[in-house]
């Protein structure tokens, strides 16, 4: 399948997840199998301003690629003018987020805020499209709320605006991330539209890529299930899961990762996000979580993901 003009063969990519999809996460889901991956949501405002931590989540070793960047924005203008920044630095797509339901993102116009609007969503959409010459495409939700649920209108309309790609979480900005996606919708905007569709919302198994491939997915994007899980991509298409050396080994890899992304002091601050998602499942989970997410010393934490690991060897 073709996708930003990148032939994929599984077609699994990696969600964009704000304070999640960093360099060091990418690049683990890239080894398990995801074919593709986005930045965490940019500001295009902050783009076009050049401020400190925009540019800070653009940062990215060589072979973090391919790679889509996604901006989110109430600005047509805005838009473009980072849309053409972003070209110049060699990105390989852009993607406008029209589907966050974060309340500061959609208190200022932007993400799921644009799905009650159709006609500016598709001017931002055509605007950007006839800005750069590189790929492009949208994500949206299945609407405002269960009221309002427009997604396969929308989506006929952003279609007219030459976007290449449509991503498609099926909740509304309601619903948040509560739930199950309404995947009937989703079929509703396959009736609506000939672009290439992203299938996203709690992607978890083989038989969850069937069943979306019937309702008419090209593509799958994983996002909450990646965390602490990298290997869920290799799970996806009909891979092992991982013994526990590989978890062990995975874990104290990101560490590493993190703290020179980040600085050793953040990295470590950063790795509680993902900590009980690796040793979810295994017995004494509970109880390495509480010991683990108050430590600040590195030398410490590795030594205590070290003795967990080797705990669970013994048993």
């Amino acid at each position: 399948m073709m996708l930003y003009n990148l032939h994929l063969t599984s077609g699994l990519v990696l969600a964009p997840m704000s304070g999640y999809t960093n360099w060091p996460m990418r690049m683990l889901c890239r080894r398990f199998g995801a074919e593709l991956c986005y930045t965490e949501m940019l500001s295009a405002a902050g783009m076009v301003r050049r401020t400190r931590n925009t540019r800070t989540l653009l940062e990215r070793p060589e072979a973090d690629r391919p790679l889509i960047v996604q901006l989110f924005t109430s600005s047509a203008q805005e838009a473009c003018l980072a849309a053409r920044m972003l070209e110049d630095e060699g990105f390989d797509g852009i993607d406008i987020n029209m589907g966050c339901p974060v309340k500061k993102v959609v208190y200022k116009g932007a993400g799921a805020a644009l799905m009650k609007d159709a006609l500016t969503a598709a001017e931002m959409a055509e605007s950007v499209r006839n800005a750069v010459r590189m790929p492009v495409s949208v994500k949206i939700r299945a609407g405002w709320d269960s009221s309002s649920i427009n997604a396969p209108e929308i989506a006929a309309v952003l279609e007219t605006t030459g976007i290449d790609c449509l991503i498609v979480h099926p909740r509304t900005k309601a619903d948040m991330y509560r739930g199950s996606p309404r995947w009937e919708v989703f079929s509703r905007v396959r009736e609506q539209t000939r672009l290439p569709l992203v299938a996203s919302g709690d992607i978890q198994s083989p038989e969850d890529l069937s069943r979306l491939r019937a309702l008419g997915a090209d593509a799958f994007m994983v996002g909450r299930g990646a965390v602490g899980r990298p290997w869920i991509f290799r799970e996806l298409t009909g891979g092992a899961p991982p013994s526990l050396e590989e978890r062990q080994e995975t874990m104290l890899e990101h560490l590493d990762m993190l703290c020179a992304c980040l600085g050793q002091a953040k990295g470590i601050l950063h790795m509680r996000k993902y900590l009980s998602a690796y040793i979810r499942g295994l017995p004494g989970a509970a109880a390495f979580r509480q010991e683990v997410c108050s430590e600040e010393n590195y030398t410490q934490l590795q030594s205590l993901i070290n003795l967990f690991f080797k705990s669970k060897k013994v048993c």
